[in-house]
């Protein structure tokens, strides 16, 4: 059986296994039981003490309601209550006959004995006495208001009495009586106190009890414990002893550290196998050592040949690596970093030069100071390494130096040179190699370097060139992803971003850039015009549309953009025509308005005079006719003058005289002047002064309200009251002109002041005029350092503001 037991390690485990499991099994049924055991003991005895509390409470009411009834019964005589006294005397007598028959305690059976001889004494002298004196009572027989006790203890039965009855009813005087039935309530509280006394000792046996099965369960963990602590845990240890003994033995085998073979132990287990086996194993590996350890010297030999090439071919890529990842001369300073760490150097430069001259040195590991001082410190070995170009070294006490020449291939010419320097350690004649082909490849760099900062001159130099040109540009290869734009197409379509931007560079298309199109008022033409340029290249002369309600007029032009020998994109132009357009649209006001002015008195004049010289005409008819002519000739000069001021106006040439005077007397003298040009108008003048004094050029004053109030009544036919409000505030005096006629339409309001510009509807068409009046009144208060405004409703009237400084600053 024993050596059945130690052929498996397996065995042995589940042995102990089987040993904590009946252990713990076993304790853990006898401390169950002995504790459920304890406990339904213990709730037995609750329960019998619970029932009999009921019990003895349901008796006490019970008794309690007896007496009650039987109260009832005296008081009101009502033979239906003798029902339930007889109905609570038997259930009375069914409780007490209970505790007679259950009494287990002696308290039970005192309480049973004590309820015994109180309910007889009640039930044998009480209520027999009670009942006979109340239907003595309802026979006449006695005549009391009151139970009188005299009376009641005659009516008592005569019964033998028992000398040894625990309880005596004695009827002498009511509170005797009342004292001898009341004694029931003493016998009830007695009794549960006792039961009460008997619950608190169960519950503490209870709790006794529990604490024994705690310690029964802290016994049973115990035994436990010691089985783990005496059986199981020398049986793991000796076990495990075993195993690292091997473990052991196999990293110092693995080490190398393990010279003589391990004796294979004692044991037929799995353990014992292992350790046969490993003794075998170490064994052949001593044998194979010393064979290998004869061979190893090649190997290292090889293996450091192997190194040494690895870490030149490591410092080659890392090189290369390092220059082919630079795109700008600012990148240099990662470069040199790079060599002095590949190198194990202290510090380095990268030297760069024309000709003779030194343009800037990048350094690793140097202070300022010592970078000042590097070109006249390795002045002599730079001198031997320009006149040889190639590398050369020196060494300064503990110091070692190598200063490397970079050559540019195609002219042979030095352009930079490449300073290391390490402590204790000389640069090799490998490691010049090394340095000189580096330097081969820093010279590519170098000169890739020149060339892409030419290309970003160039490309910033076209940029700052299409920037600068007023015409907006949009170019697009079709074929490929690039779409560009030049700020001024920003400013031209008031891009949000225009004021924010400072690009120098130009601007790729995005969404918010495409989104300017639906500025366009002729959306569906310009979208067909752009598919017709792009998709199928139809390039040249392009057309003229208007963008945000005719704010600005846009011409186009397109072309196609060849280099390389093919066809690259197209290159979409906009210029801003806005000038150009209003000057075509006031040229042929100007016509327009000319050839109408002009022709109406002309065609007077020529009438009249035909008239004179064709016709014998008498002297009176001359002299009208000739009133006439004057009249329409008058007409002709004033409106040839309002363009002369107009224009020495915008020129700045209009010489203004400025003096002193009273502006309500020259309004009061334009009132009466138009009052008797017009009796349908009722013109009002309203200030709080009674002279207002102004310094300003007085005949230009004159002609800007003249103009104010001939439009006044021009525009009001229908006649009606024209108010003239004069207020000063704050050193200005306001004029504010209201007339009660055809008013302006509010989409006529933006360019009511400019030249040329007259209301279009069918109520002005017939009211000449050559749309100059109000732009000079504007250039007239804009000479004061003053403004003029305008408020109207169209059908309800209009009041023209002109407000101007009581002491303007004369122009120039």
């Amino acid at each position: 059986m024993k050596k059945w037991f130690n052929q498996k390690i397996s065995r042995q485990i589940m042995s102990a296994f089987y040993l904590i499991l009946i252990t713990l099994s076993v304790s853990s049924i006898a401390a169950y039981f002995y504790t459920n055991h304890q406990v339904v003991s213990a709730k037995k005895s609750l329960d019998a003490i619970s029932e009999r509390q009921e019990r003895a409470t349901s008796l006490w009411d019970d008794w309690q309601s007896l007496q009650y009834e039987m109260r009832g019964y005296i008081v009101f005589g009502d033979d239906t209550v003798l029902e339930t006294i007889n109905e609570k005397k038997a259930s009375l007598e069914q409780k007490t006959e209970w505790f007679e028959q259950n009494g287990t305690y002696k308290a039970d059976q005192i309480y049973a004995s004590d309820v015994r001889s109180l309910y007889t004494s009640y039930t044998t002298f009480v209520m027999p006495s009670l009942i006979k004196y109340v239907k003595a009572k309802q026979d006449g027989t006695v005549d009391e208001t009151f139970l009188q006790m005299p009376s009641l203890k005659s009516m008592m039965p005569q019964v033998k009495r028992d000398p040894n009855r625990k309880f005596k009813m004695n009827a002498s005087n009511s509170e005797t009586m009342r004292k001898s039935v009341n004694t029931m309530e003493s016998v009830f509280t007695s009794y549960r106190t006792s039961l009460q006394a008997k619950e608190s000792m169960a519950k503490d046996k209870l709790i006794k009890q529990t604490k024994y099965a705690e310690w029964i369960w802290l016994v049973n963990l115990l035994v436990l414990f010691l089985v783990i602590l005496l059986i199981i845990r020398p049986f793991i240890e000796r076990t495990t002893r075993q195993i690292q003994l091997l473990s052991k033995e196999s990293k110092l085998l693995a080490q190398g550290q393990h010279t003589a073979p391990l004796i294979p132990m004692n044991r037929t287990d799995e353990i014992g196998e292992l350790s046969k086996s490993f003794h075998q194993m170490a064994t052949a590996l001593t044998d194979n050592k010393h064979r290998l350890m004869s061979s190893n010297d090649n190997l290292e030999q090889a293996l450091q040949l192997t190194l040494r090439n690895e870490a030149h071919l490591k410092i080659r890529n890392q090189l290369t690596e390092t220059l082919a990842s630079r795109d700008t001369v600012t990148a240099y300073p990662a470069v040199i970093e790079k060599m002095v760490e590949i190198t194990d150097s202290t510090n380095g430069s990268l030297i760069f030069k024309e000709g003779t001259t030194v343009t800037n040195i990048i350094s690793y590991g140097l202070t300022e100071q010592e970078q000042d001082d590097l070109i006249a410190t390795i002045e002599p070995v730079i001198r031997r390494a320009r006149k040889d170009k190639i590398p050369h070294t020196a060494q300064f006490a503990q110091r070692a130096i190598a200063v490397t020449p970079v050559l540019d291939a195609s002219t042979d010419e030095i352009i930079a040179y490449i300073y290391l320097m390490r402590l204790h350690h000389p640069f090799d004649s490998q490691e010049q190699e090394e340095l000189a082909a580096f330097a081969r490849q820093l010279a590519l760099s170098l000169l890739r370097m020149r060339t892409f900062d030419e290309i970003g001159r160039e490309r910033e130099k076209t940029a700052r060139l299409l920037n600068s040109i007023r015409e907006s540009i949009v170019y697009i290869e079709p074929d490929g992803p690039i779409q560009l734009i030049n700020r001024p197409l920003l400013d031209l379509f008031d891009h949000p971003s225009v004021k924010d931007s400072k690009a120098e560079w130009l601007i790729e298309v995005n969404d918010s850039i495409t989104h300017l199109k639906y500025q366009v008022d002729q959306l569906p033409e310009f979208e067909l015009y752009l598919r017709q340029t792009f998709i199928e290249r139809k390039t040249g002369e392009g057309i003229t549309f208007s963008i945000n309600q005719e704010k600005r007029f846009i011409k186009t032009y397109s072309e196609e953009i060849h280099y390389g020998g093919k066809f690259r994109g197209i290159l979409l132009v906009l210029r801003d025509v806005t000038n150009e357009v209003e000057i075509d649209r006031i040229k042929n006001e100007l016509v327009s308005t000319i050839s109408h002015e002009l022709r109406t008195p002309l065609s007077s004049i020529y009438g009249f005079t035909e008239l004179m010289i064709q016709r014998d005409l008498p002297p009176n008819r001359q002299k009208k006719y000739l009133a006439a002519v004057h009249s329409e000739t008058e007409r002709l000069s004033l409106l040839i003058n309002d363009f002369l001021d107009l224009q020495r106006m915008e020129a700045n040439r209009q010489e203004y005289t400025f003096e002193p005077f009273d502006l309500l007397t020259m309004m009061k003298d334009l009132k009466q002047l138009h009052s008797l040009s017009s009796s349908a108008h009722n013109i009002q003048i309203f200030s709080e002064e009674t002279v207002q004094i102004i310094n300003g050029d007085s005949k230009k004053i004159r002609q800007l309200f003249g103009n104010l109030v001939n439009n006044a009544i021009k525009y009001s036919p229908d006649g009606g009251q024209i108010e003239i409000r004069v207020t000063e505030r704050n050193n200005r005096v306001m004029v504010a002109l209201t007339d009660h006629g055809i008013g302006i339409p509010s989409s006529a309001m933006s360019e009511l002041f400019q030249k040329f510009y007259r209301v279009d509807n069918s109520d002005t068409r017939q009211i000449g005029g050559t749309g100059l009046g109000l732009s000079i009144c504007r250039e007239i208060a804009r000479a004061h350092d003053g403004e003029i405004h305008v408020e109207s409703i169209e059908g309800q009237g209009s009041t023209f503001t002109v407000d101007l400084p009581l002491n303007p600053t004369p122009p120039l």
